[in-house]
C-alpha cells in the first residue's frame, strides 16, 4: 500500500518492483536506507556477510568499496551494480562488460568533504597539530621552532576535475598560488588564477604543497613514483586524499623515512594498512584512515543518488553509468 508518512519523490512509490542486495553498510541507519528505497519502489536485502547472496539475479547489487570479483558477480547475477562511491575500481569491470552488467557510480557526492580534508591535512602538517596534541597531553609545552603558514605558498593540483577544482578554490582562499597538471585543462582552473605546467615533474618541483586528485585507473596507477617525488623540496608536503594506488607506496615510505619531504595521507595501497607497513612509522606525516569522503552530509547524499541510480537503470537512463566509458 502507498505510504502517507514519507514523501513521494518518485512515481514508483508502492510498486516494490525492484530488488537490491546490499553487501556493505552505507554509513547511515538501515532504517533510513530502507525508507528511501521504499519511496523509490525498491526492496533491499542486507547481505553484508553472506557467502551465498540471496535473492539471486536481483535488479541491483549495492556495494561501496569492497572487492567485488567476477566470481561473486557470477553467483549473484545482478542486472546492475550500484556503487555507492565515486571510485569503482573495486568492481571487476572486465567481467561486468563481458556479461552486460551495468555499473553506476555516485560522482561529486563528497566533493566538499574531500577538498576540506585536503586543507585539513595540509594545515595539520604545516602547523604540527598531531605532534602538538600529543605533546601537551604528555605535559610538554614547546614542540618546535614553529609551524608554517599556507598563505603565499604555491599549491600544485594534480588533476583538475571537480574535486581538484574545489580543493584549488579552498587553497586560493588561504592566499595560495596555484599551479596544475591535468590530462585536460579546465578554464575554471585558469580563471582561479591557476597556471598549468606541461609535465608532472614540473608540478612537483615547483610546489610547496602537491595535492593529488586524478582518478585511479589503468592509466594513472602508480603514476607518482620516484621521478616525481624526488622533485619535491624538503619543506614540501604531499597530500593524497584520492586513491592509494596513485602513488608507489614503497617509494613513498622510503623517502619519508629519509625525510625527503612531508605528507598528509588519507589513502593507501592496501586498506586497512598492514600493521608492519613502514608507512605507519614514517616521520613528518599525518595519516587518516580513508575518511575524506566520510561526513554525515556526504553519506546522506550518496545513499539518495545510489538508489536513484537503480531507478535510472530501470528506466534505461545512462546518467552516472560508468561501464560504457572507455
Amino acid at each position: 500500500p502507498h505510504s502517507t508518512e514519507l514523501p513521494a519523490p518518485s512515481s514508483r512509490e508502492g510498486f516494490m518492483s525492484l530488488n537490491a542486495v546490499i553487501t556493505q553498510g552505507l554509513g547511515v541507519p538501515k532504517e533510513t536506507v530502507e525508507s528511501l528505497a521504499k519511496e523509490r519502489g525498491i526492496t533491499v536485502h542486507w547481505q553484508e556477510d553472506a557467502a551465498e547472496p540471496k535473492p539471486a539475479n536481483p535488479d541491483a547489487l549495492i556495494m561501496v568499496n569492497k572487492k567485488t570479483t567476477g566470481e561473486f558477480l557470477g553467483k549473484l547475477k545482478p542486472k546492475m551494480v550500484a556503487v555507492a562511491f565515486t571510485g569503482y575500481d573495486a568492481v571487476d569491470m572486465k567481467f561486468c562488460k563481458e556479461n552486460k552488467i551495468a555499473v553506476y557510480n555516485v560522482p561529486a557526492y563528497s566533493t566538499d568533504s574531500v577538498a576540506e580534508l585536503a586543507i585539513g591535512l595540509a594545515l595539520a602538517v604545516y602547523r604540527e597539530i598531531p605532534i602538538a596534541d600529543k605533546a601537551i597531553r604528555e605535559g610538554k609545552w614547546v614542540i618546535s621552532a614553529g609551524g608554517t603558514e599556507l598563505k603565499g605558498k604555491t599549491v600544485g593540483i594534480l588533476g583538475t576535475g571537480t574535486i581538484g577544482i574545489a580543493t584549488a578554490k579552498l587553497f586560493k582562499a588561504f592566499g595560495c598560488k596555484l599551479i596544475g597538471w591535468s590530462r585536460s585543462e579546465k578554464k575554471e582552473f585558469t580563471e582561479l588564477g591557476g597556471t598549468y605546467v606541461k609535465a608532472k615533474q614540473d608540478l612537483f618541483a615547483g610546489a610547496d604543497v602537491v595535492s593529488l586528485h586524478v582518478p585511479c585507473n589503468a592509466h594513472t596507477m602508480g603514476c607518482v613514483g620516484e621521478a616525481e617525488l624526488s622533485k619535491l623540496k624538503p619543506s614540501a608536503v604531499l597530500i593524497n586524499v584520492g586513491r592509494g594506488g596513485l602513488v608507489q607506496q614503497e617509494v613513498l615510505a622510503k623517502m619519508l623515512h629519509e625525510k625527503r619531504f612531508r605528507a598528509g595521507l588519507d589513502v593507501f595501497k592496501q586498506e586497512p594498512v598492514d600493521p608492519k607497513d613502514p608507512i605507519l612509522t614514517a616521520p613528518n606525516c599525518v595519516l587518516t584512515p580513508h575518511v575524506a569522503y566520510k561526513t554525515t552530509e556526504a553519506l546522506a547524499r550518496r545513499v539518495v543518488v545510489t538508489l536513484d541510480n537503480i531507478v535510472s537503470f530501470s528506466e534505461k537512463s545512462d546518467a552516472n553509468r560508468v561501464d560504457t566509458k572507455a
